[in-house]
């Protein structure tokens, strides 16, 4: 894992006006007006996640939030979808250990669409915190 790509990634972040802490090998990347990002080498890559904590609507109705995440994942370009083990929801894509401008940026516009589609989503506010 070259830590030249999640130094570029990082640096790309803070242009696009993420506020940046490391803690280890992870990267946690803040934004006033878009969702939080942590990103760490996974795979030979960059995994970059976000997460949303689940209600208690989420376990109670475990079918409809899981139709909910299914929705997320069919209209996704990027970016899956998943309830965790304590069925919060993350939200995941992994980039090559290559950095390209152009290319981080097409990526991270393609995030940007999938996150949106959160904010769209069927019932999203009975499902997450």
């Amino acid at each position: 894992m070259s830590t030249g790509t999640l130094d570029r990634m990082t640096e790309h972040l803070q242009f696009l006006g993420y506020e940046i802490a490391r803690e280890g090998e992870l990267i946690l990347a803040k934004h006033p007006r878009k969702f939080n990002i942590v990103m760490k080498p996974v795979g030979g890559g960059i995994l970059i996640a976000s997460f949303f904590t689940c209600a208690d609507e989420a376990k109670r109705d475990r079918s409809g939030y899981l139709e909910m995440i299914n929705t997320l994942n069919a209209r996704a370009v990027l970016a899956r979808f998943y309830a965790d083990e304590d069925s919060d929801l993350r939200m995941e894509a992994w980039h090559p250990d290559a950095y390209d401008r152009h290319t981080f940026s097409a990526f991270m516009e393609l995030w940007d669409h999938d996150s949106g589609l959160l904010l769209e989503a069927p019932k999203v506010e009975r499902y997450l915190k």
